[in-house]
């Protein structure tokens, strides 16, 4: 019964996730590393290992980890997360197609048709801007968020 695992005792990705949690993202790095390598395909170590190298800037790598993960599973939030870094990593077509995918995954992901629009008005491609911020406003947003993409409509 001793190599029984208590399951009141926190598991390896729970104490990594209570470093991240802190802000300890060379000590969450560094027990990541060595998480991987022991299971190089976990898709849970990856994505922690993705939203890290975000929080810290480094795009190429975040965008490393979060493919390894959509080759494993795939989400509306880790395509937008995709986006995200592309998008900080100055790769706009690519961060478009990452938030076409997430669109793909679920139609009703709000954020990625705000997103698209932003990144659409601002290459002045007014039409597609348009059809993105219309799509945004038939999801279930706030009022105060429709009024705002409303005000950006009639600029358009």
């Amino acid at each position: 019964m001793k190599n029984e695992q208590n399951n009141n005792e926190p598991t390896r990705l729970d104490f990594i996730r209570s470093l991240i949690a802190d802000c300890r993202y060379d000590d969450a790095m560094e027990m990541l590393q060595i998480a991987t390598e022991d299971e190089p395909d976990n898709i849970d170590y990856n994505y922690e290992l993705a939203r890290i190298f975000m929080e810290m800037g480094n795009y190429s790598s975040a965008v490393s980890n979060l493919e390894l993960v959509l080759e494993k599973t795939q989400s509306s939030l880790l395509y937008f997360m995709l986006g995200e870094a592309y998008q900080a990593d100055e790769q706009i077509d690519k961060a478009i197609g990452a938030y076409l995918k997430a669109i793909t995954v679920n139609e009703n992901f709000p954020f990625a048709y705000k997103k698209l629009g932003m990144l659409f008005m601002a290459r002045w491609d007014k039409e597609s801007a348009k059809e993105y911020f219309e799509d945004y406003l038939n999801l279930d947003i706030a009022e105060d968020e429709k009024e705002s993409i409303r005000k950006i409509l009639e600029r358009i």
